[in-house]
């Protein structure tokens, strides 16, 4: 395992969409919109699914699509240690795609559904 190296980022075809999949440990300052955008367009993708802050986000931007899961631990980043365990599944129908948001708040696990169509 010691010499096995993985890709920064990733792009991946499912159905009519491009998904970018990258960390975010690149994206400087971490999260931050603008540079995410960048690095959509520079993978030319739909989607862009990245990480590294712990906090779930999903939002539209410019007409595509942003989603950080989250963390389904709940661990926290040395920026926020108030991070709500979550995560995100998927349904991705022809030009539309379904996200289902899982959130622990407290003892109750909240379900957000977010719907984005590609244009």
């Amino acid at each position: 395992m010691q010499n096995i190296t993985f890709p920064e980022q990733k792009v991946v075809t499912v159905g009519q969409f491009r998904i970018g999949l990258t960390h975010g440990h690149q994206v400087v300052p971490w999260g931050d919109p603008e540079s995410l955008a960048l690095i959509q367009r520079q993978l030319d993708v739909d989607i862009l699914i990245s990480g590294h802050t712990h906090k779930f986000e999903a939002y539209e931007h410019e007409n595509k699509f942003y989603i950080n899961p989250g963390s389904a631990t709940g661990a926290y980043n040395s920026l926020d240690t108030s991070i709500i365990p979550s995560f995100v599944l998927m349904d991705i129908q022809s030009a539309t795609v379904v996200t289902y948001v899982y959130q622990l708040v407290g003892d109750e696990v909240k379900v957000e559904r977010i719907e984005y169509k590609k244009s």
